[in-house]
């Protein structure tokens, strides 16, 4: 059996839709992250658990990061902004 990647079960076809909301997502998952690693006294796992759960926390934020990426170089585009203008004229 072919192993499951997060990054095949988030995706999007109009990333610039959810771009906003997304990023959102992605600055709360990061944060449980972070307040994961910062709590020693929770005792509801071992440190190698918490390590794996924190890891699985950032994998995920890092694949709905991709749907923030496309969304806003799509809207930069369309509006004329940043790198791609560069691109465009030539």
């Amino acid at each position: 059996m072919k192993p499951l990647k997060i990054e095949d079960i988030i995706r999007t076809d109009e990333p610039m839709q959810w771009a906003n909301h997304v990023a959102y997502a992605v600055g709360s998952l990061i944060l449980t992250a972070r307040l994961a690693l910062e709590n020693d006294s929770s005792g509801i796992c071992n440190e190698d658990q918490k390590a794996n759960a924190v890891a699985d926390v950032l994998e995920i934020a890092e694949a709905l990061n991709d749907v923030v990426i496309e969304g806003a170089e799509f809207l930069q585009r369309q509006t004329g902004h940043g790198i791609w203008k560069k691109d465009d004229a030539a």
